[in-house]
């Protein structure tokens, strides 16, 4: 890739004002292990904050020690079609790459055979003291116009060739649409298996993500970070208990009636609502 060139900016203000909580984010719903950078930066997590009006990307990366020498390289490899089949075979079909020191940025795109620099207007990129954070500021319209990327961050040190991936495999996924990840299906066990019956306990239990392809070596479908169950038999609410209230008593006299759960899931600030409808047996 091609040397460090264009200034870093002192302060991202004018792409944070699109976003306001950009600054103020709790914490990076996209995490990644600590104390696993070496003698690279160490990425501890990514927030990603869009603006579906104006169409500008925030990518928080949080950590230590990044980005703070010449050496200390902070880079995020965008996918930006969300295809790992397309884009740069060697970067999980990254198209994409906006890559910092802390003094300087490059923006890089895949033009089918190598890296390549390329204009921008929209690129903003600040890093704070210490090394603490670093953010990159994109318009969609400068990454092929995308609504859904995949994308993961290194940080390297150049001089001991070491890196700190996140994810460690594969590429996270981020939605405009969704404010987080894709979240295409949910896998639902239930018990008992057969469904709900007049007198027992019915439990609802999401298991598993369904999420777009990123490229990972060993694919793993990943788990809800929270969940919560709204129920209804008939126009009757019941009241559930246990991990999200998704324990449901079933009244001994509701054979024969329709039970509707209605399932929201949380995934790395992704919100998914699935309802699930059930005959009471």
């Amino acid at each position: 890739m091609n040397t460090l060139k264009r200034t870093i900016l002192a302060a991202a203000a004018s792409a944070l004002v699109l976003v306001p909580a950009a600054a103020s984010d709790a914490g990076p719903p996209y995490k990644d292990a600590t104390g696993d950078g070496g003698t690279a930066g160490d990425v501890t997590g990514v927030t990603v904050l869009g603006d579906k009006t104006s169409g500008q990307i925030i990518f928080r990366v949080t950590g230590s020690n990044l980005s703070t020498a010449p050496n200390l390289l902070t880079g995020i490899f965008i996918d930006s079609d969300a295809n790992p089949n397309t884009g740069d075979p060697a970067w999980d079909g990254a198209d994409y790459v906006l890559i910092t020191d802390g003094s300087s940025y490059d923006f890089e795109h895949w033009n089918g055979s190598g890296w390549a620099e390329t204009p921008d207007s929209t690129v903003r990129v600040c890093c704070v003291g210490g090394g603490s954070s670093v953010m990159f500021s994109v318009n969609k319209s400068e990454l092929g116009n995308t609504s859904e990327l995949n994308f993961f961050v290194r940080a390297r040190n150049v001089d001991t060739d070491t890196n700190d991936d996140a994810p460690d495999d594969g590429m996270y996924n981020y939605s405009l649409a969704a404010g987080g990840p894709d979240i295409q299906g949910i896998t639902v066990q239930t018990a008992p298996s057969a469904g709900p019956r007049a007198g027992k306990r019915f439990v609802v239990n999401p298991v598993t993500l369904k999420l777009p392809p990123n490229g990972a070596v060993v694919p793993i479908a990943p788990q809800p970070e929270s969940y919560s169950c709204t129920t209804k038999l008939g126009s009757r609410t019941l009241t559930g208990s246990g991990t999200g209230g998704c324990a449901i008593a079933i009244p001994k006299k509701a054979r024969g009636k329709p039970l509707t759960v209605q399932l929201t899931v949380n995934y790395e600030g992704a919100v998914k609502v699935v309802p699930l409808k059930f005959r009471v047996q």
